[in-house]
């Protein structure tokens, strides 16, 4: 991950108490906390900045109402499970991760990232939070299987899916139209080890 400069200021989230029930999961340098209408003008800054834009397979930029519109219609109904990434020490948020297109049904989920602070690139940062998410979908929700579609150039988020365990699943010859552009897109996926029979 290249150490740019985002061109916005950090983010600290001073309202929100810390206590230990909202760290869903923790690992070694960061936790996951659920995302909240506090976070919004920090991740509207995220989600737009031309360093995760450049990244996402949608790339029209956000507003703040279309961000609180999609948290009251995805994330507060439960189609969307949505965490910020937060330093241990400080709590300090990085970015979003979250599980999207979930099919309970199937027992299977879709996942992605976006790490807004410059402070949290080329720290492994990433990794730990998609290793954390994984967890958090087979041991509390239950899922079977986790997937993510990647574009082949997004060379970070390749390396995350592979330390947290997905195995690539298919490549997609133009499979998305972006600025006018086709692109192809990898399809990686990681199942579940308890639903694994020998």
């Amino acid at each position: 991950l290249q150490n740019e400069n985002s061109g916005f200021e950090q983010f600290h989230i001073k309202e929100i108490d810390m206590t230990e029930s909202l760290k869903k999961e923790i690992g070694e340098q960061v936790y996951l906390r659920p995302l909240t209408t506090e976070d919004t003008e920090m991740v509207v800054a995220w989600r737009n900045s031309k360093r995760v834009m450049d990244n996402f397979i949608y790339q029209t930029p956000i507003t703040t109402e279309g961000h609180l519109n999609w948290f009251h219609n995805k994330v507060e109904t439960g189609e969307v499970i949505d965490f910020v990434i937060c330093d241990n020490e400080t709590d300090q948020p990085y970015g979003c991760i979250y599980l999207q297109n979930i099919e309970m049904e199937h027992r299977r989920a879709e996942w992605g990232i976006f790490l807004g602070e410059p402070a949290a690139f080329g720290r492994g940062i990433g990794k730990e939070a998609a290793k954390l998410l994984v967890k958090y979908g087979f041991e509390q929700m239950n899922l079977h299987k986790i997937t993510s579609k990647v574009l082949p150039f997004n060379i970070p988020s390749i390396k995350m899916n592979e330390a947290a365990g997905y195995k690539q699943e298919a490549y997609l010859k133009d499979e998305v139209l972006i600025n006018g552009v086709f692109q192809d897109l990898i399809l990686f996926g990681v199942i579940n080890e308890k639903d694994v029979t020998n």
